[in-house]
Parts: C-alpha cells; sequence; structure tokens
C-alpha cells in the first residue's frame, strides 16, 4: 500500500524532482557496479590459477579480497534496488536504511576474510615447503594493478551526462557553479556529495585492491630477483590483510553514526539555535533532533516558542526557509508554539 498525500503535499524524499535524480543516480550506480563485477570475476579467476601454479599466498590473498568485492558489490546492487522501493504506512521513511545495512554485512565479510587470510599466513610461517615462482607472480600482479586502474577509471568516472547542446551544457554549468559558490559549496565536495554511498564503497575497495597489487608486484620482484625472499610472500599477506580492515573503520564508524541517528558531522547544532535565537519573534527553541536516514538524506525537527503577537504563518515559513538555506536540510518539520498571553 503506497502513502496518499491530500492535493500536492507530498515528503521532500519523494517529491517528482527528487525522486527523478534519485532513479539516474541509482540506475548509472548500478551499471557502474555491474561493469566491476564482470571485471573482478575474470580477473578473480586468472589469480586463482596463476597464484595456484606460482604457489604464491598473496596472489591468492588478492584473489579472494577481489572475490569478496564482488560479494560486497552485488549486496551494493541489492540495496540500489531496495532503497528505491516506495514507503508504507509502517515504513513512513521508505527502504533508505537498508543500504547502510547492507554496507555494514560487506564490511563483515572482508573482516571474516582478512582473519582467515592471516590464519593461513601465520601456517606458512612454519610450514613453507614449495618454491614460489617469482616471474609468474610478478606477471600476474602486474595485470592485476592494471585491472585495478580500470575499475577505479570506471567507479570515478562521472557520467552525469545529458543530451544538451554543448552551449546549454556550458552556460548551465556557469549558472550551477555561481550559485554553488553563493551557498559555500567547493566544487570538490558537489562532486564527492554525487557519488553514491554504494559507489563510493567499492571506490574505496578498489583503491585498496590497487594499493594491494602495487606492493604484490614490488614483493613479486624481489622474489624474482632473488628467492631467499620468499618470505615477504606472507608479509604481504599480513600487511594487507591488516590494511583491508583498517581501510573500512572509518566507513563503519560513519554508517554507525547514522544507525545511532547521530547529527550529521558537518552540521553544528548549535550554530542553529543561534541562527534562529537571533529573530527577534523567537523567544526559543526546543525538541531540536537532527539524524539522517541514509547518506545525504537529513531530517531536521524542533518546537519554536515565538512572541504572542508574532504571526505564525509567516514565522513557520521564514524559520523553515532559514534551515534550508543556512544548513542545506531539505527535510524539515517545525512545531510553533505561542507565548502564553502575558
Amino acid at each position: 500500500m503506497e502513502i496518499k498525500t491530500c492535493g500536492e503535499t507530498t515528503c521532500e524524499f519523494y517529491s517528482a524532482k527528487t525522486i527523478s535524480e534519485d532513479n539516474e543516480d541509482r540506475s548509472m550506480s548500478r551499471k557502474k557496479l555491474a561493469i566491476v563485477i564482470i571485471i573482478c570475476l575474470t580477473f578473480t579467476v586468472v589469480e586463482v590459477v596463476g597464484g595456484i601454479k606460482a604457489h604464491s599466498l598473496a596472489i591468492l590473498t588478492d584473489a579472494a579480497h577481489l572475490l569478496s568485492d564482488v560479494a560486497c558489490f552485488a549486496i551494493s546492487i541489492f540495496a540500489l534496488y531496495a532503497s528505491g522501493w516506495k514507503p508504507t504506512p509502517r515504513r513512513t521513511f521508505g527502504y533508505f536504511r537498508i543500504e547502510i545495512l547492507l554496507n555494514l554485512v560487506s564490511i563483515q565479510i572482508i573482516w571474516l576474510l582478512a582473519g582467515i587470510l592471516v590464519c593461513e599466513a601465520i601456517k606458512r610461517l612454519h610450514h613453507q615447503n614449495k618454491e614460489i615462482k617469482g616471474p609468474l607472480m610478478f606477471g600476474v600482479a602486474c595485470f592485476g594493478v592494471i585491472v585495478n586502474l580500470v575499475m577505479v577509471f570506471v567507479l570515478g568516472h562521472d557520467h552525469h551526462h545529458h543530451g544538451h547542446s554543448h552551449e546549454h551544457h556550458h552556460d548551465h554549468h556557469h549558472i550551477e557553479k555561481r550559485e554553488d559558490q553563493e551557498n559555500g559549496i567547493s566544487e570538490g565536495s558537489k562532486a564527492k556529495n554525487k557519488m553514491n554511498i554504494n559507489v563510493q564503497g567499492a571506490y574505496l575497495h578498489v583503491i585498496g585492491d590497487l594499493i594491494q597489487s602495487v606492493g604484490v608486484v614490488i614483493s613479486a620482484g624481489l622474489i624474482w630477483w632473488k628467492p631467499k625472499l620468499h618470505f615477504l610472500d606472507i608479509v604481504c599477506t599480513l600487511i594487507f590483510s591488516v590494511l583491508a580492515v583498517a581501510r573500512t573503520i572509518s566507513t563503519t564508524w560513519k554508517l554507525l553514526n547514522i544507525l545511532m541517528e547521530t547529527a550529521p558531522k558537518d552540521f553544528d547544532c548549535t550554530r542553529l539555535v543561534e541562527g534562529l535565537c537571533g529573530m527577534d519573534e523567537i523567544i526559543a527553541v526546543h525538541e531540536l533532533h537532527v539524524w539522517a536516514i541514509t547518506v545525504g538524506k537529513v531530517c531536521l525537527t524542533c518546537h519554536v516558542r515565538i512572541k504572542h503577537e508574532a504571526n505564525t504563518d509567516a514565522m513557520l515559513d521564514k524559520i523553515i526557509e532559514h534551515i534550508k538555506r543556512e544548513h542545506k536540510i531539505s527535510h524539515v518539520t517545525v512545531q510553533v508554539e505561542r507565548e502564553q498571553n502575558p
């Protein structure tokens, strides 16, 4: 059952413009992730075969991380579909938060895999009985660097192009840029905000894999040059397993803050209260709550007490306009309370 609205009233998260923008973003994100999954699966097979033939745990570690990435990307694609489901009378915010939960699941997969690889590396420290084939290991690792660079390009490349003329796009870009500068939005932060959380997570995974592949290339080159340095294969496995976990810490913290309904990092509650209380008609602000449903979907509710002679409707419009303009929050719910007649 869909939520029906009276007249033209609708939730800001589900306005026609927002739905159109979100659908376009989700569609492009799904395409990017699907392409990367195909690339990952293909190269995972190459690394598994190459790692077994070269007797290299580092190569197999890289393949395992790629396989975990495939699982994470598949989860992200499902999250993109689910976050587009419409709200119901019971789930009035829709299914935006499902992408937060599924991203946490994908991080747990990475942690589990890292633990297994560390245990295997420790076992090999005591039972290293196979000679590592340096040249084969080096060749597979070099190919891995190239593959990861391709995936970085696919995920990082901005596909937000439309079929307008060059002149129109040029003028629109300058108008948009001028508005952003007036609102204090930098080009860097704007570009960052465009990247969907699922694509951003995949991008960080691939960057980590790229760094790992470069490390494997270096160790493979050294083993090829001097076979006695075979222990570097195990060292690489240990180092990159730890790095794989470390690079998920900040993302995990961000996701947990959303689940704990913490105010966004760049939002200053004190500044909001001071800004509202600076208006002549406002006496006090209380019951203030700010939280995010998912990344980029922020809600704010508060009670505002105004002077008895103030115009309630005018003040409500003024307060909401101030919050949207100064704090860039579109989903605002304000209850106005009039001061008791003195």
